[in-house]
């Protein structure tokens, strides 16, 4: 009876083990299928998370070799979140006059004043720097004994862009800019009698978006290049974009029925995108410097051709308050059709500049 007990109870125990181990086995591999079932139904983004928090240890600043040896390791310092803002700027107003009495050699009474103002703000820690710009100008011109003013200058052109830092200098950064005038422009005294504007208030508008990388290694310098960028022209006024101004293609005439078909007030180009910006308050003793560099590159249309847009600003400093501001600006775009007065019609290199002696302000402080 003994004999048989045992050898009873040994073959209920090697039941009771099969069981059990098919009864994990099974339940691992459902629980395996469940695993499984719940990764495929996570989101893609949860799973990216889910890499990179398992690859940080990897990517940390800890020195793994001092720990394995048991070295002490230096302390990480907390990132400086808070940062730093920056503001500054320059106001000026420009006035130039002339009268003539009784002048046996002759000559025009006239007056003009312009004014500038540029504003730069930013913000800037050890990860984030961001910095706008705005620069606006505008001048009037009164010549003779009309009352009739015009203008001779009127620029309006806003910038902002917002950086990550990849390493020392550089920044991946977007940028956008936005740049047109304030009001009605024509191309003579004799337009402006007839009101036959050249230009006007957003009509037309450049808008320029783009995504690279930013050499930014101080505020008084910073060298953009952006291989994936757009821009887009914008002209409110209907008129103005039939006449294809600002690069829009111009109405067309049905040959048959003579109707004029309205061109589109936008155009959009995709291309490459370089600006670099120099401001220099004190390139040699009383003299400042105010440099934009634009470029851009159509990968679709005459790729070979690109667009430019040269401004600089010297400003020579009397004294504290009094200077002298010269302006150049050479602009130069394909899409843009201009008379040269002979019945040529095509692209040309467009050219101005200003001279205004002055109050001049600075304002904050680079």
């Amino acid at each position: 009876m003994d004999f048989k007990s045992t050898s009873m109870n040994n073959q209920l125990k090697t039941y009771n083990y099969q069981f059990i181990k098919s009864l994990y086995l099974s339940n691992f591999s459902n629980n395996v299928v469940l695993i499984i079932m719940f990764l495929e139904k996570l989101p893609k983004f949860i799973l990216v998370c889910l890499t990179l928090m398992i690859s940080l240890p990897s990517i940390s600043q800890i020195d793994s070799s001092s720990i394995a040896t048991n070295t002490p390791t230096k302390k990480i310092r907390n990132r400086d979140t808070t940062g730093q803002w920056s503001f500054f700027g320059t106001s000026t107003i420009a006035t130039n006059q002339s009268q003539f009495s009784n002048w046996q050699q002759g000559g025009i009474n006239s007056i003009s004043i312009t004014t500038g103002l540029n504003l730069n703000l930013g913000f800037t820690n050890q990860t984030i720097n961001w910095q706008s710009v705005m620069d606006m100008n505008y001048g009037l011109s009164l010549q003779g004994n009309t009352t009739n003013w015009y203008k001779n200058d009127d620029r309006l052109s806003i910038s902002t862009k917002i950086g990550l830092k990849a390493r020392k200098s550089w920044f991946y950064t977007i940028i956008t800019s936005c740049s047109t005038q304030f009001q009605a422009g024509y191309n003579s005294i004799d337009d402006q009698i007839l009101g036959i504007p050249a230009s006007n208030f957003f009509a037309p508008a450049t808008f320029i978006s783009s995504i690279g990388i930013d050499f930014n290694p101080s505020p008084k310098l910073s060298a953009f290049i952006g291989p994936l960028s757009s821009k887009n022209i914008f002209v409110r006024d209907q008129k103005l974009a039939n006449l294809g101004v600002g690069g829009i293609p111009p109405a067309e005439t049905d040959p048959v029925t003579g109707e004029i078909k309205d061109a589109a007030k936008t155009m959009s180009e995709m291309g490459g995108y370089v600006k670099v910006q120099f401001n220099e308050p004190r390139v040699i003793k009383n003299v400042a410097v105010r440099s934009t560099f634009e470029f851009f590159n159509n990968y679709l249309r005459n790729p070979t051709r690109i667009d430019v847009n040269i401004q600089n600003d010297i400003i020579l400093t009397l004294n504290e308050y009094i200077s002298t501001t010269i302006t150049l600006n050479v602009k130069y775009d394909d899409d843009v059709i201009i008379d040269d007065g002979s019945g040529r019609n095509g692209p040309r290199i467009q050219f101005m500049e200003v001279l205004g002696v002055g109050l001049s302000i600075n304002l904050g402080k680079m």
